[in-house]
């Protein structure tokens, strides 16, 4: 049979539109199975911090963020500023947008049960990591009291081995007007007087941030000059007595500043040669950034947790710092 090449032609044209069409239906049915990121339900979580000017809340924040990218969920952090007030508004704002859960590292446990049940009322879980809250759907702690004694045992060696078991010690601790870090303060002093019964505690003092620790420490070295310890409840405090006693020339190698969180900063000073920054205690707040995101990613899938997941906790001296 004889076909002319125009009939071929058009034949070949025919064969090709098929194909063409055959493709373009494989693709079709490929895109529309496949969702992407857009398409996928968002899960947004609303974080309050205690105060982001600290450095361990930093960290804690960088670590969420990191984690909550990784798990494809939206963060919205903010800063507690120190303040239960100010948190309380802010959880409440979570709850008219909506979110999918809510997370408090609170100011001020107490003041968080009515939001926890403002919380649950729109069927928001409610993620406490740090000082507990009661009626959380999960809390990730710290022994508060473990770690203070981690950090005044650092310190009462010193006493022990360098002063002869004896020495003035000044504590900076946490506002007064709260019972936040009662527990933690506790631990410092007991850590102190594990090694060093006879330590004085002559001064106790709210310093938890830089300046406060500057401004407290000069204060109390001016009015009490014996001191020759300072334990701090964060290395936010201790830093800004690493810089008062070294402004006031007293960084001899009898002194002694002890913080907690093994911050940057921290480390930073404790790296310095002959430094008075004695130790600190790592508890890893980056890596536990992660894990707060990976408890609430557990909570929203499976519900509430029935056991408290522990941070870690590491002591950080100079036969250590080499691993920080």
């Amino acid at each position: 049979m004889f076909f002319c090449s125009s009939t071929i032609q058009s034949v070949k044209i025919e064969k090709m539109k098929y194909k063409i069409f055959i493709l373009f239906c494989i693709i079709h049915c490929l895109t529309s199975c496949i969702k992407t990121k857009k398409d996928l339900p968002l899960i947004i979580v609303g974080y309050t911090l205690q105060d982001l000017k600290n450095p361990y809340f930093q960290a804690l924040a960088n670590g969420c963020r990191d984690r909550a990218r990784e798990l494809g969920i939206e963060i919205i952090i903010k800063d507690g500023a120190s303040s239960a007030e100010i948190q309380a508004k802010q959880i409440r704002e979570f709850i008219q947008m909506n979110v999918d859960a809510v997370i408090c590292s609170p100011v001020e446990s107490n003041s968080m049960i009515k939001l926890i049940n403002e919380c649950h009322d729109k069927g928001i879980p409610f993620i406490n990591p740090n000082q507990k809250i009661e009626g959380a759907d999960a809390q990730i702690a710290l022994n508060e009291y473990d770690f203070g004694v981690a950090g005044g045992s650092i310190a009462g060696r010193f006493i022990r081995d360098v002063l002869q078991g004896k020495a003035d010690v000044l504590v900076l601790s946490y506002l007064p007007e709260t019972n936040l870090l009662q527990n933690r303060e506790k631990g410092l002093i007991d850590g102190i007087h594990n090694y060093a019964p006879q330590a004085q505690i002559i001064a106790r003092v709210p310093a938890h941030t830089p300046e406060l620790g500057m401004v407290e420490t000069e204060k109390a070295l001016i009015n009490n000059p014996t001191i020759k310890i300072i334990v701090a409840i964060n290395d936010s405090g201790a830093i800004g007595a690493y810089e008062a006693v070294k402004t006031l020339g007293l960084d001899g190698p009898d002194f002694c500043v002890v913080g907690l969180d093994a911050t940057s900063q921290a480390i930073e000073k404790m790296k310095h040669p002959d430094s008075i920054y004695r130790g600190t205690v790592d508890i890893d707040p980056y890596g536990s950034g992660k894990l707060i995101m990976d408890v609430t990613w557990n909570v929203l899938k499976n519900g509430p947790l029935n056991q408290t997941m522990q941070f870690p906790m590491t002591s950080v001296t100079k036969e250590n710092l080499v691993l920080y």
